[in-house]
């Protein structure tokens, strides 16, 4: 048996063609037990990778192909988590090479090491000059520096499938024994099958900026994800078994502390519960102008009660604070919207402008202590003045607490096709062309675009080079193009936000979540929505 302890996903953005889904089932249908997902720097995937792997009944494997500064040259390692303890060094790893220069410092590298296999890569490593001129005393020299230097680490054998480089891999080996060094079978996947290659390609063009003219863009082989039969065939028995030993140790489950929302400073100590109780009582009989029915005081008790027995104080304490603040800086808020304006709590804080004994919406469409759910609350303000309102809050709960919510921006069917078709150099007349038949429908994929129109589905089975780029257009449909930030959401986090999600820098200022909204609720952060609405704006 043999474990791939190396692939990149579609998240390694246009740097690889592999969906997670797919990865994982092929993985199934090959005989895998195990599996490992390494994007390079990023950890957008990991929530993904964790569901897939459960639905196939494969073990995980999380890591991280790290960029790192070291001896003055930008060097990749490869680190796999042996724990959850090494799970959380990674997503701290990550959020410190996604956050800054693109690269760690050494310092940071071996710090992540901790709870952490370590991986040194021989292609593409800090002696591949070295091995490809087979300079065996430079290789050595840089193995020796790199054993005093890091913790323990394997080194990959890599590309077995051409000859060259099986005998510069067969040298490594000798060194690595020479030097008590163990070493370990390592194909670098980027796309699923061989066939995958050209489109794999044509992405790399997209990222760059090239097209297949360039010669700086060369056609990649041999980085299909290989069944264990092939692998066998490629590599030494004790590099295949050394893939199951370092797989079979990896057991991080991403099962780490959650969070919840930061503590409200309440005056005078007082509890977070005894702060919204005193607020609802004095709100509510400012509402009923002193006086105020038995029903509504039922129902402010039920809600509170509701309120406290899910810990969902502090939220109440939050969201009313912020529009408080937008209030006394003369920023506009809208009157509530959704199923928050079924909440008395709410109208008593003053977040809602609706009564909502008056007009009969129910509590618990908002909160049902019956089916735990997190509590939204959509707040709208005046477009040109949202921005104050998340500065505020960012300035008091801090950098470490606060941070936008990661989005994707996709290869659409037109994106795609102009993008694929830049790369292979068709003209740009052509392609606007060909995007302009494709109907102006909402998520619409290149194949209901050829089926809906007729004169596009003639016009592309005319040419040969139309051919080619929808048949490699629809290959790369839907994968992720660019990172971007959620409209509206900002998450809230009690603990410092590393501690809970790798984080990023997509924007200047506050940091971004690499995790999509979907993957958050379960680590216990709690998106608010802070929404601009143009007809605010005065």
């Amino acid at each position: 048996m043999s474990v791939h302890l190396y692939v990149r996903s579609s998240f390694s953005l246009l740097d690889s063609t592999i969906r997670i889904n797919d990865l994982v089932h092929k993985a199934k249908q090959y005989g895998y037990r195990s599996l490992a997902l390494t994007d390079h720097n990023v950890m957008h995937g990991a929530p993904v990778f964790l569901r897939a792997c459960a639905k196939e009944g494969i073990h995980p494997v999380f890591g991280l192909e790290a960029d790192c500064m070291y001896h003055d040259e930008i060097v990749p390692f490869l680190l796999l988590a042996k724990d959850n303890i090494g799970f959380s060094n990674l997503m701290k790893l990550s959020s410190a090479i996604a956050s800054g220069t693109g690269h760690c410092t050494a310092e940071q590298l071996i710090e992540s090491c901790r709870h952490c296999f370590l991986i040194v890569f021989s292609e593409g490593g800090w002696f591949d000059s070295a091995m490809i001129s087979e300079n065996r005393e430079e290789v050595t020299r840089r193995l020796t520096i790199m054993k005093e230097e890091l913790p323990p680490f394997d080194v990959a054998l890599s590309y077995m499938d051409a000859a060259l480089w099986k005998a510069r891999n067969s040298m490594v080996k000798r060194i690595c024994s020479a030097l008590s060094i163990r070493t370990c079978a390592l194909n670098l996947i980027y796309y699923l099958d061989e066939e995958d290659s050209e489109s794999y390609r044509i992405m790399r063009g997209i990222g760059q900026g090239r097209t297949i003219k360039d010669q700086s863009l060369p056609l990649i082989t041999g980085r299909s994800f290989l069944p264990q039969q092939a692998m066998e065939a490629l590599y030494e028995s004790d590099d295949l078994a050394r893939t199951d030993e370092i797989a079979d140790q990896c057991r991080a489950d991403m099962e780490l502390e959650k969070t919840g929302l930061p503590v409200f400073d309440t005056p005078q100590g007082v509890s977070s519960a005894q702060y919204l109780t005193q607020l609802c009582i004095a709100g509510l009989k400012k509402r009923m102008n002193g006086n105020v029915p038995e029903q509504y005081i039922k129902r402010l008790k039920y809600e509170l009660d509701v309120i406290v027995e899910m810990h969902f104080e502090d939220y109440f304490l939050i969201v009313y604070d912020f529009i408080r603040y937008a209030r006394k800086q003369s920023i506009y808020v809208g009157p509530g919207r959704g199923s928050a304006a079924g909440s008395l709590v709410s109208y008593t804080l003053g977040i809602t402008q609706i009564d909502p004994l008056k007009y009969g919406l129910l509590f618990e469409r908002f909160l049902n202590p019956e089916r735990i759910s997190m509590p939204d609350i959509d707040t709208d303000f005046p477009d040109d003045r949202r921005q104050e309102v998340i500065d505020y809050v960012y300035r008091k709960y801090g950098s470490e607490h606060i941070a936008n919510i990661v989005t994707f921006g996709t290869l659409g069917a037109k994106q795609v096709i102009r993008d694929v078709g830049r790369v292979l150099d068709i003209d740009k007349r052509d392609i606007d062309m060909l995007a302009r038949m494709i109907p102006n429908t909402q998520k619409i994929t290149l194949s209901e675009a050829l089926r809906q129109n007729a004169r596009l589905a003639q016009v592309v089975n005319a040419e040969r080079r139309y051919q080619k780029l929808f048949r490699i257009a629809q290959k790369l449909e839907g994968l992720p193009r660019h990172t971007s930030l959620h409209a509206a959401g900002i998450v809230m986090s009690r603990l410092p936000l590393q501690q809970v999600v790798p984080v990023m820098q997509v924007e200047e200022g506050m940091a971004t979540v690499q995790y999509t909204m979907e993957h958050l609720e379960s680590r216990g952060l709690i998106k608010m929505d802070f929404l601009g609405l143009r007809n605010l704006t005065i």
